[in-house]
């Protein structure tokens, strides 16, 4: 299943003045963001830990209701009723703190972090230092 606006209309409670277009754009955006961060099941040790599809989607969502709200402060008074303005900036104001809080998890759920573990092995054909024999005799031919 792939983001669609419906989707984003359905949890933005379906509000006035936000355009398919403005939607589908910001899920395009998002999802290529989304994709590009993502933990990839290719890399050393996130086989087991490369997130699901659903949980991409979800970050997607939530990025893009965050987008939107932003769009919708923006315009809202052109779209709007006088009467009905502070109450929807009240509305979107808190919806948007939710959502943004909301995008902040999903994102650190799905994100590769800035460096990748691995295992270093000494192995015995390079050891480093030297031993106390080899250390020994180095003093002697020193003196």
């Amino acid at each position: 299943m792939a983001v669609i606006a419906a989707q984003i209309r359905d949890l933005l409670n379906r509000p006035r003045g936000l355009t398919e277009n403005t939607i589908t754009e910001y899920i395009t955006i998002r999802t290529a963001e989304v994709n590009k961060k993502a933990r990839q099941s290719g890399y050393v040790g996130v086989t087991d830990n490369a997130p699901t599809t659903e949980l991409k989607e979800s970050a997607i969502k939530m990025l893009v209701c965050v987008d939107c709200l932003r769009v919708l402060i923006d315009t809202l008074h052109a779209v709007v009723p006088e009467k009905e303005k502070g109450t929807m900036d009240i509305r979107f104001a808190k919806q948007m703190s939710s959502f943004e809080k909301s995008a902040k998890d999903a994102m650190a759920n799905i994100e590769e972090k800035s460096g990748t573990a691995f295992k270093v092995k000494a192995t015995t054909t390079r050891v480093g230092g030297t031993t106390g024999a080899q250390l020994s005799g180095n003093l002697h031919s020193i003196r």
